[in-house]
């Protein structure tokens, strides 16, 4: 190869690099404007303000932004799958790995409540199957944390530890709604006078508890 090969190479590699850290700042300004404003409030000339950029310039990176939130849906999901794998531990039982995932969720909506918003907001308001070409990438293992649950799942039904009548994907849908709803009980369960004495920790403990014998199987 020429040297002049090689300089072309490490034109376009270069070209690449700052194509992507355009896309990541433009991403990270939309995410200050969603949070802040919500994605019907907002619009791409806010983005492309808080981005210092042209709205010609983000039109050359999204299409929409429809497809900047996706975008940033796609990065919710990638950090919870993240949480998710550092939950579990080879050493663990699978039971108790699936607790510590749903330990990792609650931490998620806790610490980073603006991408649970936007994962809620993601899945609820959008038919991704079929608007968006990005939502085939959440269907694969290394980027969607329900993939993950539900393998996790299916290990404890194979082994016995857990239920066998009920499939993975369902009790994987039926546990992350079940948590979700807990949560939102937790934080507004100030409205209710029965509970104003209970913590929001004593909810989610009981709620866990409640969960761990639904699950467990016959052995």
């Amino acid at each position: 190869m020429t040297n002049s090969h090689f300089i072309n190479m490490g034109i376009l590699e270069r070209k690449e690099r700052e194509k992507e850290q355009r896309r990541s700042d433009i991403l990270d300004a939309a995410e200050k404007v969603f949070f802040r404003k919500g994605f019907g409030q907002a619009t791409m000339d806010d983005i492309a303000a808080g981005a210092e950029l042209s709205k010609g310039t983000i039109y050359l990176y999204f299409k929409s932004k429809e497809e900047i939130y996706f975008a940033i849906g796609i990065r919710a999901h990638r950090a919870l799958r993240q949480r998710f794998e550092k939950a579990v531990s080879p050493d663990r039982p699978v039971i108790d790995n699936i607790f510590e995932i749903g330990r990792a969720f609650v931490r998620f909506c806790g610490e980073q409540p603006e991408y649970f918003k936007t994962l809620v907001y993601f899945e609820a308001e959008f038919d991704l199957q079929h608007v968006h070409e990005q939502y085939e990438i959440l269907c694969r293992n290394e980027e969607d944390p329900m993939s993950f649950f539900i393998d996790l799942l299916q290990q404890g039904i194979d082994s016995g530890m857990i239920r066998t009548e009920i499939a993975a994907v369902q009790l994987a849908n039926i546990l992350c709604t079940q948590t979700t709803g807990i949560l939102k009980l937790a934080s507004t369960k100030d409205f209710h006078t029965d509970l104003q004495d209970v913590s929001e920790q004593e909810l989610i403990i009981n709620h866990f508890e409640i969960l761990k014998y639904g699950l467990l199987g016959k052995k």
